[in-house]
């Protein structure tokens, strides 16, 4: 990738190490060979991933994301060994829902013996600047006799940011989730490579084995990566910002047989009440969308999944069920449909969406 012979030896250790699964070392190494160049070694870790992506070295690819991710938005928990050299959050705008659901969050890994007791003040603290935040925005739409919205986001003042600032916005616990011996069900892999129907929507429930939906779940519902905002109270996480782990990449590059590329991962979290989405596309590629949360916190099961006009122009409702995959052209206008789930942090909706290129 460099001339630089010194450049090129970091890079070649590095990848040994990742290679023989040492990712914890190969990050100490690569954060102690750019200590004082911190953008330069984001900059060159994404295009190392990218690299790799293109030579379809996907859990290579993976694993220098990780490393970037672990760069951009490490805390003193996570990886833990770089406490002191953490990159500085600046300007952090967040709404009060965002802080009530990383407070839910956290005090669910604290209770399931995942955090310390460091965590039970910086849930307080995150529960009492939420509670300020909205009552900042209430008195302000007095004024203007218009609802307050849980979701709008606000700048924090100098100390506001100091009260959260270790924890908000950063990794504090990610998930180890290794590949498993048998990601899909029996039939999955048949159904998805079929040729696509007429109508261009293709549904398979029991997407993938028992196993890999627990863990890939369990994985969403435990790591601290919901850091996208994206209206309404839904969250979102992205593979550039810690939706990253072994099964999720093996999933991903598993479900096509054809050398298609995978273009984006990601997943969504919805509040346990969301109206439904007005219908978008005209993205080009092919979308995989597969449903995590368990069919027992849907309260409205005829409900709570997608709606697709196919390219017949008609208009199908796809209610939601844990293990369905929904696979379509991302050009055909689609959203969430409206969803009533229960109201505990381990109920959220949960989505994951592969995009890969068209055929």
């Amino acid at each position: 990738m460099s001339a630089n012979p010194a450049a090129s030896f970091t890079t070649d250790f590095a990848t040994a190490l990742i290679e023989r699964h040492r990712f914890e070392e190969a990050f100490v190494f690569w954060h102690a060979r750019h200590a004082d160049d911190a953008p330069g070694a984001l900059a060159a870790l994404a295009a190392l991933s990218r690299e790799a992506a293109r030579g379809r070295q996907h859990q290579l690819a993976a694993s220098y994301h990780a490393m970037h991710t672990a760069l951009r938005r490490g805390s003193r928990w996570y990886p833990g060994m770089l406490a002191e050299r953490l990159l500085p959050l600046h300007d952090v705008a967040v709404s009060s829902h965002r802080l009530r659901h990383d407070a839910a969050q956290l005090a669910y890994l604290h209770q399931l013996g995942l955090l310390g007791d460091a965590f039970p003040p910086i849930i307080a603290r995150y529960r009492r600047l939420a509670a300020r935040l909205e009552t900042r925005f209430e008195n302000r739409q007095l004024t203007r006799h218009a609802p307050a919205r849980p979701d709008r986001r606000a700048l924090l003042s100098t100390d506001e940011q100091d009260a959260i600032d270790e924890a908000y916005d950063r990794i504090i616990h990610l998930r180890p989730t290794p590949c498993v011996a048998q990601p899909f069900s029996s039939h999955a892999l048949a159904a998805a490579r079929r040729s696509q129907p007429a109508h261009g929507i293709t549904v398979i429930d029991d997407f993938l084995s028992n196993q890999a939906l627990d863990e890939l779940w369990r994985f969403c519902v435990q790591s601290t990566i919901w850091f996208g905002e994206q209206g309404h109270g839904r969250l979102g996480a992205s593979y550039d910002h810690g939706f990253n782990c072994p099964l999720l990449v093996q999933v991903a590059q598993g479900v096509f047989d054809d050398g298609r590329q995978l273009l984006n991962i990601r997943a969504g979290k919805h509040p346990p009440r969301l109206p439904g989405e007005s219908l978008h596309g005209a993205v080009e590629g092919y979308k995989v969308q597969l449903w995590l949360t368990p069919d027992t916190a849907n309260l409205e099961p005829a409900g709570g999944g997608m709606v697709v006009r196919d390219q017949d122009g008609r208009t199908r409702h796809i209610p939601y069920r844990q293990n369905r995959a929904v696979l379509f052209d991302a050009r055909l206008a689609h959203g969430a449909a409206s969803c009533h789930f229960r109201d505990d942090h381990a109920s959220a909706r949960i989505e994951v969406a592969l995009l890969y290129a068209s055929k």
